[in-house]
């Protein structure tokens, strides 16, 4: 019991460690999933799994050998914690879980590297439309990401790049 006890602590730190990183520094850097589905679902794992993850920080914050009345409030606010997380995660939900980059025109493919481009791309969030544009050079990156970097199509050496459009 007590190993199952350990997992779960250490699950749940890792969830809020990987929570913290996405909705923080994961929101500056320049690398992005490269399918919108696989975006959509760790962000639809996130939303929906916080307010669970933090329902089960109580098995291992309340202990016996604490007073009854702090494992009362720990239980209490533990609680209130994850209805707020519940509501905060609905509003999030519209920034991050349902908006996307879209491309809308390969500009340019690289000469050497055939799958790294310059791509037109639209901020598409569903039914609300679209929310603005970037033109940005994409590399693959382990498959499932891709890193992005804005660029400037006047400023690009012609000479490695074949024009697409």
């Amino acid at each position: 019991m007590k190993r199952t006890g350990q997992l779960l602590k250490w699950m749940t730190l890792l969830f809020f460690a990987i929570a913290l990183y996405a909705t923080t520094i994961g929101q500056a850097i320049s690398i992005e999933f490269a399918e919108g589905h696989h975006k959509h679902l760790f962000y639809d794992i996130f939303l929906r799994g916080l307010p669970l993850v933090i329902l089960l920080t109580l098995l291992w914050t309340i202990k016996k050998k604490r007073k009854r009345l702090v494992n009362i409030g720990i239980g209490i606010l533990t609680t209130i914690a994850a209805i707020g997380m519940f509501f905060w995660s609905i509003l999030l939900m519209y920034s991050f879980s349902y908006g996307a980059w879209v491309n809308k025109a390969i500009i340019y493919r690289n000469k050497k590297n055939p799958e790294v481009t310059v791509n037109q791309q639209s901020w598409d969030i569903g039914v609300f439309g679209y929310a603005g544009e970037r033109t940005v050079k994409i590399t693959p990156f382990l498959e499932l990401w891709n890193r992005v970097e804005d660029i400037d199509t006047t400023k690009i050496d012609r000479s490695e790049w074949d024009l697409l459009k």
